[in-house]
């Protein structure tokens, strides 16, 4: 095995250096006809008004050097050699990134910074592309259109149409144009279905760079285009899943997040070697003809916004008074219970010990209360002191 794979790696050896002889001698044949033709062409104008050639002027000034003209052929052969082996010399800047290809097959990729050598043309090209430049596209409507829920101040500087993109190689695709016919149009392709229904234009600008110089180069024809169309199909379906209360008041933050993610998930299935750097959701606003609708909508919300907190407040103060209140009553509702309680408890047992006397001692005990309930009685009233035997009252006494 061994033997037949050494075998097979040497023929193909020689029929690369038979193919490689072929070439050079062409290109010998090739360059030897064009120096005829240019010699034949261009060789007036290098003569003189004395009739002496460049070439006699030349071999004039050297002949003081002993050149033989087969050597000086040879010198001049190889001189044109190193030239054109050296035009296979070439530099890749900082930020950018080579890819090499031998007769349009890719050979090397990820070519970093520096000074690199080539196969001179035509074996080998090279391609580079700058993979730290941060490129933009805007999508959505003209930027020079004011915002429909929130108008800004009219001081506010017009900026360009939105649309235009970095293209391959750096080159600037085409955006949107100026007119209003155009401009109607985007908005119209700038309208999106919510979850519930309704309708919302956009405005967004996109940032990437490329991450795979080799994918963006070779795998898609135009890859910046795909990151709109990709961009634009993740908006759809974010935004057929959502209502536009969301849409139009919290979700902004979670949307340019979700938006990010399905568009580099695209982009990644493509093939394109780009990757998204930022999503910016500038404006979410519904169409101009039901604009003044929504607005209302939000003042409505707004206002019912500012009445739930009013009574919200409201209960706040009332609450806490009302416990306060409650808690009161209930602490002197338990002080009193436990007044009479004690109270009856005593009576009771104030009671119980009276009949326990009563029942030793009946008559002492009738005696002292009778005589107890009338100092009470009496402790209160006027009291006279008549002569029983006298029948007559001495009125002075009675005031």
């Amino acid at each position: 095995m061994e033997e037949e794979s050494t075998k097979k790696a040497i023929s193909r050896l020689t029929v690369w250096k038979h193919r490689v002889q072929r070439t050079f001698k062409k290109m010998t044949t090739h360059v030897a006809s064009l120096a005829g033709s240019a010699k034949k062409a261009y060789g007036k104008l290098f003569i003189s008004d004395d009739g002496i050639s460049l070439g006699e002027d030349i071999r004039g000034a050297f002949r003081h050097i002993p050149f033989k003209k087969k050597s000086f052929g040879s010198l001049i052969f190889l001189i044109i050699l190193a030239v054109y082996f050296l035009s296979g010399i070439y530099t890749v800047k900082p930020g950018e990134v080579a890819v090499s290809r031998i007769f349009g097959k890719e050979v090397r990729q990820s070519i970093t910074e520096g000074l690199h050598y080539r196969l001179p043309w035509p074996f080998e090209a090279i391609e580079k592309v700058n993979v730290m430049e941060i490129r933009r596209i805007d999508i959505g409507t003209a930027l020079s259109r004011k915002p429909l829920l929130f108008p800004r101040d009219k001081s506010e500087s017009k900026q360009s149409g939105a649309g235009a993109h970095v293209g391959h190689g750096g080159h600037k695709m085409a955006g949107s144009s100026s007119t209003a016919t155009d401009q109607q149009a985007g908005s119209t392709k700038n309208q999106f279905f919510t979850g519930d229904e309704n309708i919302l234009e956009i405005r967004m600008n996109i940032q990437y760079q490329v991450k795979d110089a080799s994918d963006y180069l070779f795998k898609m024809n135009s890859p910046d285009r795909q990151v709109e169309s990709a961009a634009r199909a993740a908006v759809t379906e974010l935004f057929g899943q959502m209502r536009v209360d969301d849409l139009l008041t919290v979700a902004k933050s979670s949307i340019q997040k979700r938006i990010a993610r399905i568009t580099q998930n695209m982009l990644d299935e493509y093939k394109t070697g780009l990757f998204i750097v930022s999503v910016n959701l500038q404006e979410v606003n519904p169409p101009k003809e039901v604009a003044q609708a929504f607005r209302d909508v939000a003042s409505a919300r707004e206002e019912r916004e500012e009445k739930i907190n009013k009574a919200q407040g409201y209960w706040n103060t009332v609450i806490p008074q009302a416990r306060g209140e409650a808690h009161k009553l209930i602490s002197h509702a338990e002080g009193y219970k436990e007044k009479v309680i004690n109270q009856a408890r005593g009576e009771a047992e104030k009671f119980s010990a009276m009949l326990k006397e009563y029942r030793r001692a009946k008559e002492v005990t009738e005696h002292r209360l009778y005589l107890e309930t009338m100092e009470m009685i009496l402790a209160r009233a006027k009291k006279f002191v008549v002569d029983s035997k006298k029948e007559r009252v001495n009125l002075k006494f009675v005031k």
